[in-house]
């Protein structure tokens, strides 16, 4: 009887490993899409947010008291945004590679403005993730991410510019 019942585990085996192979092919997968939802679980933010932390990693922080942050941003289409960071940079250069910036976006992160948040608001933190290529946008600095950029409590202050230096990538 014994030896019957590792047959059948065997063969039950080997049966599943076929399904799976079998049906693998007509599955088509987004990898990076994956990876963040397996990873997710320590961001409680959706996948296509938690990925721009690093390893999909973040923390919700409710602020104890008001808490200043900054937005680094190029035209008025893009001053009010929910990326944040407590880093302030010096130069353009800077904040493309820690923010990991992909310049087809369209920020060139000529200004810096600072943004005081609310005591009581629900901020989620964590390491920016890298972009590709992770030699132009390595990512590594802070984030700060908020879900309401039009909370009334928010003071958005007036950006100045910053030093701006050329940016290439190879």
């Amino acid at each position: 009887m014994k030896f019957k019942s590792i047959s059948v585990g065997i063969g039950l085996s080997i049966f599943s490993n076929l399904l799976a192979v079998n049906f693998l092919p007509r599955f088509v997968f987004n990898s990076s899409r994956v990876l963040a939802e397996e990873i997710s679980s320590s961001c409680p933010l959706p996948s296509e947010i938690a990925i721009t932390f690093l390893n999909s990693k973040c923390q919700e922080v409710k602020l104890e008291q008001p808490q200043t942050f900054y937005r680094y941003y190029s035209s008025t289409e893009n001053r009010y945004g929910r990326y944040l960071t407590a880093d302030q940079y010096k130069t353009n250069v800077e904040v493309i590679k820690n923010l990991a910036l992909d310049q087809s976006w369209g920020n060139k992160a000529t200004m810096i403005q600072p943004v005081t948040l609310p005591a009581g608001m629900t901020v989620y933190q964590g390491i920016v993730a890298p972009q590709t290529p992770t030699q132009c946008y390595p990512g590594g600095g802070q984030q700060t991410f908020i879900k309401d950029t039009r909370d009334p409590n928010i003071k958005w202050s007036e950006g100045q510019n910053i030093v701006i230096k050329d940016f290439s990538c190879p």
